[in-house]
């Protein structure tokens, strides 16, 4: 078969170059391969005597697997924005007649087709499918501006799969999406446009957008920055990410401003589409990660329950996209991926392999290499227990018990009926982190290394801390822990960071998961409803420990509400009436 002539590339080539090398793409450009008019021939006795891998000779057959891999293509928009694009094809793709399935892969934020899904397209090759991978426009040698899957970019994900129908036997009834990340977007958003898209395997994806950059009220610079620097490295943005940026980590940002970009987000949002996947019923497969702090899976979760076509659910350990990429760019044995794959066998080439039956979430338990399913989302599975907080009190020293009373506060299913107010400050922080070093803690998190604390040393005018009795038998958190408060913020804005500890009998902790909330134009010193959804997880509380819930008014993961060095309290309030309570989703 003679796939089309690849276009001529920029001076940036060399550079890309050194990069695809420096991300384990050594020999990806080692032969001269994507010349005009190659075919995929057979391998020379000498080429087959040296083989490697069809990456290392692009255009030749390989003589073990019968795979051909070609570079060096060029995918045009609908606006004539040229790029990049490479193709792995199957045994026996360039017989006449025979048709295969077609699988696009969209490449993540800042990576390239050039080494990201590499391993996975060759497995999936392997397999029987033609897989081909381009780099989303705006990044790397990819022509025109990062629109942050805007409209001309779900477009593209169309244009990619013209160039694929055109150009190789992939059989228009049986065309698949996938992606990590920004693919992942991506390629839900493109299913609500295209109808040839008959399955879609999206991982580290998100739900809604400003849930992500903005949620709870809360502004993500850790990951917000991290996108924004490494989108500007590798590619070209429109000017609007900075804007926007910016304005949700800026506390004086108007609130018009704020519905502006919800407005923005909310195109660039699969959550928005769901009628059209469910008119179609597209098969889905999503997968995400319990430490990703940059797309939280709740957001993920509220798409797939009201999905209602053949859908599949993963949770694992890891933080964003850490889990999926050795299976994506190595071609290693890796769970999300080689479930990803058999979802693709079942809706593209009809294998009954029955992992669209029976369970639809398939999650890993924290701290733990054990799996375990739950039928649906929302779980019948699943009760919700009701804990209720109560207050503090004044701290005082009990000479009967010869102990400090007030220190901390309560944690109970029986209802509170204690009237009060427990009062914290942002003038300083407290113990209780998320980690103490961004991105760094989490990874610790997924290999097994938890956040620990000591919750005694929570300061008391700065941080509130609510414990709860020994527990005599394990508890099984599952899903999201979701905090009910009654605030009094002191001015028009805030904010109010949760932890979720497992406390052992000598008060050291182990974070759970963690959450927060702001406010930015409420009336000072009015009571108000604050509720705090926390991060979703699976943890087992062993007997003998106890809850306990720490809030404080700040923390690294999460941005502030107010200008540097400007004060605010928020008080807990509590009363017979009304109570501030944790509702924890258990198994």
């Amino acid at each position: 078969m003679t796939l089309p002539r690849p276009s001529a590339l920029t001076s940036g080539r060399a550079w890309c170059r050194l990069l695809a090398v420096a991300t384990a793409s050594l020999s990806l450009w080692a032969s001269p391969a994507a010349q005009a008019g190659v075919n995929c021939r057979p391998a020379t006795p000498l080429e087959a005597a040296t083989w490697v891998s069809p990456v290392a000779k692009p255009g030749v057959i390989s003589p073990y697997d019968g795979t051909c891999f070609a570079t060096g293509y060029t995918v045009v928009g609908t606006d004539g924005v040229r790029m990049t694009a490479n193709v792995f094809l199957p045994r026996g793709a360039n017989e006449p007649g025979r048709k295969f399935p077609g699988v696009v892969f969209i490449s993540s934020w800042a990576a390239a087709d050039f080494f990201e899904y590499i391993g996975q397209q060759q497995r999936l090759a392997q397999d029987g499918y033609i897989a081909m991978a381009y780099t989303a426009r705006g990044f790397y040698l990819s022509e025109g501006t990062v629109g942050v899957a805007g409209p001309q970019d779900v477009s593209d994900v169309s244009s990619a799969i013209n160039w694929m129908l055109t150009n190789t036997p992939a059989d228009v009834q049986n065309i698949g999406a996938s992606g990590i990340s920004y693919g992942a977007g991506l390629s839900l958003l493109a299913a609500a446009a295209d109808t040839r898209i008959k399955a879609v395997t999206a991982l580290s994806g998100w739900g809604t957008l400003m849930d992500q950059l903005y949620g709870q009220d809360a502004a993500n610079p850790t990951w917000a920055n991290i996108l924004f620097l490494s989108g500007a490295v590798t590619g070209r943005l429109d000017p609007i990410v900075a804007e926007y940026s910016a304005a949700i980590q800026n506390p004086d940002t108007p609130k018009s401003k704020i519905d502006e970009i919800r407005a923005w987000g909310a195109e660039r949002s699969p959550s928005t589409f769901v009628a059209a996947l469910n008119q179609r019923k597209v098969p889905i497969f999503i997968s995400k990660n319990m430490q990703d702090d940059m797309f939280q899976s709740a957001s993920s979760l509220s798409l797939f329950s009201q999905l209602t076509g053949p859908k599949k659910f993963l949770l694992n350990p890891g933080i964003h996209a850490m889990t999926e990429l050795p299976g994506a760019t190595l071609g290693l044995d890796n769970y999300p991926m080689d479930q990803a794959h058999r979802w693709l066998n079942r809706f593209l080439k009809g294998e009954q392999n029955g992992i669209d039956q029976g369970p639809k979430l398939d999650w890993q338990v924290k701290f733990s290499t054990r799996r375990e399913t739950l039928s649906n989302w929302p779980a019948p599975e699943l009760k919700n227990t009701t804990y209720h907080l109560s207050p503090r009190g004044a701290f005082y020293w009990d000479i009967w018990c010869f102990c400090f009373r007030g220190h901390n506060g309560g944690l109970s299913t029986t209802k509170n009926t204690k009237a009060g107010s427990d009062a914290m400050s942002n003038l300083l922080d407290t113990t209780a982190t998320t980690g103490l070093i961004p991105i760094l803690s989490t990874t610790g998190e997924s290999i097994g290394l938890p956040v620990l604390n000591y919750l005694p040393s929570v300061a008391w005018n700065h941080g509130i801390r609510y414990e709860g009795p020994a527990l005599s038998q394990p508890l099984q958190i599952r899903g999201i822990p979701q905090l009910k408060l009654r605030v009094t913020p002191s001015q028009s804005r805030g904010m109010v960071v949760a932890y979720l500890y497992d406390v052992g009998p000598l008060g050291f902790a182990t974070l759970i998961t963690h959450g927060a909330r702001a406010v930015h134009w409420a009336t000072p010193r009015k009571t108000i409803d604050f509720p705090i959804d926390l991060a979703t997880t699976a943890y087992d509380l062993p007997a003998g420990h106890h809850l306990g819930i720490v809030l404080d008014t700040a923390d690294s993961l999460y941005g502030s509400p107010v200008r540097f060095g400007e004060a605010f309290s928020m008080n807990i309030e509590f009363s017979s009436s009304t109570s501030s309570t944790l509702l924890l989703p258990t198994r």
